[in-house]
């Protein structure tokens, strides 16, 4: 499976994302060591551009991540998060395939967008060390994904931009973040709203009369040949207050008010929020359901 890609054009990203492999011992192979001394963050960064790296303990151009991804044990003070016991040799920084953790440099958003797929992920940083440690080490020791918001010098040194932020997962999370990418791309990826077991049982029913079932926070099926889905939202009192219908769209889609397109990767979200009295429908009967969906749907062209 190409992780990358797969992963990559679920999001919309354009940086390959950066595969890195703890190696135990020398490497034979030292070709694509780096011409001079680089600090780490841009050696990762450098990779997301498409360069693959074999890099030593004196390619690393800081101390801190020397210390911090295993090249040798603290003397005098200790650091963490780091690789422990400090064996590394080498590190291979590149492809995704084969790799102990995969580096995503991504906007917060597109971090959303893979937390609906994967499920909850949780996010250790301080500021410090943050390529290194927070990106690094500890997804690699954790055997746990984290999300780091990166440190000073990798934004002013390494040219990080501040609407980015790096999630790391260990390879073989990230091979099952994929796999789930590939499954619900088969019918279009998910939005948001009310967890679908706390809908009343007459709501539920209404939607399965409709042709619709239920997933965790969205009703799907299908109106004519098109694949919608429906969340719904309610407002403080406990009332349904709005209906978002989603249609998922591969390749290009346009739509008129109130629905907006938004792009996806490969994907095109076609989106509208409606007041279910205004457009006709009964949330707790489904009358009007279908055919207002059939009337919205005009408004979409693909």
């Amino acid at each position: 499976m190409d992780i990358d890609n797969t992963i990559r054009s679920f999001v919309g990203s354009n940086l390959r994302f950066v595969g890195v492999k703890i190696l135990e011992e020398e490497p034979h192979d030292k070709s694509d060591k780096p011409l001079k001394p680089l600090r780490y963050s841009q050696l990762i960064r450098e990779a997301a551009h498409g360069k693959n790296f074999t890099v030593e303990e004196k390619d690393i151009a800081d101390a801190n991540p020397q210390l911090a991804l295993g090249f040798y044990e603290p003397k005098y003070l200790d650091i963490q998060p780091r690789i422990t016991p400090a064996k590394t040799k080498a590190l291979r920084i590149g492809p995704t395939e084969g790799s102990d953790v995969v580096l995503m440099i991504l906007t917060p958003r597109q971090v959303m967008e893979l937390a609906q797929v994967y499920g909850p992920i949780e996010a250790k940083f301080q500021g410090e060390l943050g390529v290194e440690g927070e990106a690094t080490a500890l997804p690699y020791m954790t055997g746990k994904p984290n999300v780091s918001f990166l440190c000073n010098s990798a934004r002013l040194l390494a040219g990080y931009r501040d609407s980015e932020v790096i999630l790391t997962m260990p390879y073989a999370e990230a091979k099952n973040l994929a796999e789930k990418i590939e499954q619900r791309t088969r019918h279009g990826g998910a939005l948001c709203g009310c967890i679908v077991s706390d809908i009343p049982r007459e709501t539920q029913a209404a939607f399965r009369e409709n042709g619709f079932e239920k997933g965790s926070d969205y009703f799907f099926g299908k109106v004519g040949d098109v694949n919608v889905r429906i969340y719904l939202d309610k407002d403080e009192t406990g009332r349904f207050k709005s209906m978002t219908v989603h249609v998922p769209v591969k390749g290009q889609a346009e739509a008129e008010p109130p629905f907006t397109v938004k792009p996806r990767g490969n994907w095109n979200d076609v989106v509208g929020v409606f007041n279910p009295d205004e457009i006709g429908v009964n949330l707790q009967t489904g009358v009007g359901l279908t055919d207002s969906l059939k009337r919205l749907l005009k408004n979409i062209k693909t």
